[in-house]
C-alpha cells in the first residue's frame, strides 16, 4: 500500500497535472491514487494562480460565488459528463445537417449582438462601412453585419474545409461581390507575427505551411470581428496541441485585427473564462485603450463560459495598444518556436504578488464588467437538467443582468461586499418594458464620457431599490 503524502498548494496541482484527479485536494491532504483524467482545461482553472482570482471573486462577488457552486457540481456529476460529451460528438461532425444547424445558431446569436450593437462604429451607425470578420464560417456574424449594413463590404479569413474548418453556407464572391473571403489558416501568416524577422529552421514540423503573404495589407477595417476556436478536428502538427493552439489562434487574431482596425473603430473578439489569468489579463488591456463591455449569448453557450469582449473607440495607434500588440506576437513566438525543441513552450505561471496586483488593480473592474455574463451562465446551469439539485422551476431574468455598460480607462473603485446591496446597485439593471430583453424594444443608451487616466469611471442605469433587494436576496 502506498504511503500517503502530505501535498502543498503547487504540489496539489502538479499532482492533479501528472495524475489527472478530477478532485479538489485540499491543502494539506494526503493521496496515494489517481482518479479519472480531467481535460487540459480543468487542468488550467485549478492551476494556483487561477484558484487565487476564483477565490478573490467568491469572496467579493456573491454571483460568481453561486456559479462557481454550481459549476463544482457540474464537474462532480456523471450526467455532466454525458451531457458535454454529447455537445463534443455533435460539434465534431461535418455533415451537411450539422453544418445547417450550427449556421442557424449563430444566426441568433448574430441577431443578439446586434440587438446589443455589438457592430455598432461610434460616428457611423448608418454609413458604409469596412469591416473584418476573422474565421468567418460558416458566415452567420457577416449576415448578422450585412443586416445592419447593406451597403458594407466584408472582407474575411476561414479555415479551409479540407483542414477541418467549417462550410461557408451564405453566399460569397461572385455570388455576393461584398463578401470577400480567404481560405487559409491564420496562425500560419508568420510575417505578421514576428517581431522582427527570422528564417524558419528547416526542422520546424511546420516548416512547409508558413504563409509569406499578408492579406488585405494597407486596408482599414471599422469593424472587427474575431471568432476563431481551436478546432478539435482541424488536421495540424502534433505539436500543436489544443490548449497551445488556442493561444496561437487567440495572438494571430488579435494581432491581425488590430493592425487593421481604423481608430476609433469596434473590436469584438470570442473569449472564455472572464476569471482566468490570461482572459483577466486581456480585458484589462483593452481597457487602456478602449470602451469595453461583456455580452454572452442567450441562445448558445449559455451553460459554458464563452463570451464576446466588445470593444469601442478603439484607439490602435495608441502607445498602450501597440505595446500589448507586440506582447501578442511574443506571445505567438513562443508558443510556436519556443521550448528546448523549438516547438513551441507554455507561459511561465505568474506568481502570487503579480496576481494580487492584478486583483488590487482590476479585481473591481472585472467584477463589473463580468457581472451580467456570470448571471446568465449561472441561470443557463441553475436551470439544467442534468446538473444535480438544479433550480429548474425557478423563473429568472438573465437577459435583464446584460447591458451594453462601457468601462472607462483607469483606476478601479475597491471592491464591495458579495452581500452589500448598495455594492450591487452599480452592478444590475433590471427587466423594465423598455429593457432590450422585451420584443422590440430600443436598446437604451448610455452616455460615454471621455478617458480618464487617473480614475475609471463604470457608468450604469439607475435600478429600483426594492426591486434589486429582493432580486439579490435570492444569491445569498
Amino acid at each position: 500500500m502506498a504511503t500517503p503524502v502530505k501535498l502543498s498548494l503547487e504540489q496539489r496541482f502538479a499532482h492533479q497535472l501528472r495524475l489527472g484527479s478530477n478532485e479538489n485536494i485540499e491543502e494539506g491532504a494526503t493521496t496515494s491514487t489517481p482518479a479519472v483524467a480531467i481535460p487540459p482545461s480543468r487542468h488550467l482553472e485549478l492551476a494556483p494562480h487561477n484558484v487565487r482570482i476564483r477565490n478573490y471573486l467568491k469572496e467579493n462577488d456573491v454571483m460568481f460565488c453561486h456559479l462557481d457552486e454550481l459549476k463544482e457540481k457540474g464537474w462532480k456529476a456523471a450526467e455532466g459528463d454525458a451531457h458535454f460529451k454529447k455537445q463534443r460528438e455533435a460539434a465534431d461532425q461535418k455533415d451537411d445537417e450539422q453544418e445547417k444547424i450550427f449556421h442557424r445558431i449563430h444566426l441568433e446569436i448574430g441577431n443578439e449582438m446586434r440587438a446589443f450593437r455589438a457592430f455598432d462604429v461610434v460616428g457611423l451607425e448608418h454609413a458604409h462601412i469596412h469591416a473584418l470578420n476573422l474565421c468567418m464560417a460558416p458566415g452567420a456574424y457577416t449576415a448578422a453585419m450585412l443586416k445592419q449594413y447593406p451597403d458594407a463590404s466584408v472582407s474575411g479569413i476561414t479555415l479551409p474545409v479540407r483542414s477541418g474548418g467549417h462550410k461557408m453556407i451564405i453566399p460569397f464572391g461572385p455570388q455576393d461581390p461584398r463578401v470577400d473571403v480567404k481560405f487559409l489558416d491564420i496562425t500560419m501568416l508568420i510575417r505578421e507575427y514576428l517581431i522582427e524577422p527570422c528564417s524558419v529552421p528547416n526542422d520546424h514540423p511546420d516548416a512547409a505551411n508558413f504563409i509569406m503573404s499578408s492579406p488585405f495589407h494597407g486596408k482599414e477595417f471599422e469593424l472587427v470581428l474575431c471568432d476563431g476556436q481551436a478546432l478539435r478536428i482541424h488536421e495540424r502538427a502534433k505539436y500543436r496541441e489544443i490548449m497551445r493552439e488556442a493561444r496561437r489562434l487567440l495572438a494571430a487574431q488579435l494581432i491581425f485585427g488590430m493592425d487593421r482596425i481604423k481608430q476609433g473603430g469596434t473590436f469584438v473578439v470570442l473569449l472564455h473564462k472572464a476569471e482566468a489569468w490570461d482572459t483577466m489579463c486581456l480585458l484589462k488591456n483593452f481597457c487602456s485603450f478602449a470602451k469595453v463591455a461583456l455580452f454572452k449569448p442567450e441562445s448558445g453557450h449559455r451553460q459554458r463560459s464563452t463570451f464576446y469582449l466588445v470593444a469601442k473607440d478603439v484607439q490602435s495607434a495608441s502607445t498602450e495598444a501597440r505595446m500589448f500588440i507586440d506582447g501578442w506576437k511574443r506571445t505567438w513566438t513562443e508558443a510556436t518556436f519556443g521550448g528546448e525543441e523549438g516547438t513551441g513552450a507554455d507561459p511561465a505561471m505568474p506568481k502570487d504578488p503579480e496576481v494580487d496586483a492584478l486583483l488590487h488593480d482590476f479585481g473591481p473592474g472585472l467584477i463589473h464588467l463580468a457581472q451580467g455574463i456570470w448571471s446568465i451562465q449561472a441561470n443557463a446551469l441553475d436551470r439544467s437538467r442534468w446538473l444535480p439539485g438544479s433550480a429548474t422551476s425557478k423563473t429568472r431574468r438573465s437577459s435583464s443582468l446584460q447591458s451594453p455598460v462601457f468601462s472607462e480607462t483607469g483606476e478601479p473603485s475597491k471592491p464591495r461586499h458579495p452581500n452589500s446591496v448598495l455594492g450591487a446597485r452599480s452592478r444590475w439593471q433590471l427587466s423594465s418594458p423598455d429593457s432590450p430583453s422585451s420584443p422590440g424594444a430600443q436598446f437604451p443608451k448610455h452616455p460615454l464620457t471621455s478617458r480618464s487616466t487617473n480614475q475609471q469611471r463604470y457608468l450604469h442605469p439607475e435600478v429600483d431599490e426594492n426591486k434589486l433587494k429582493k432580486m439579490a436576496g435570492r444569491w445569498r
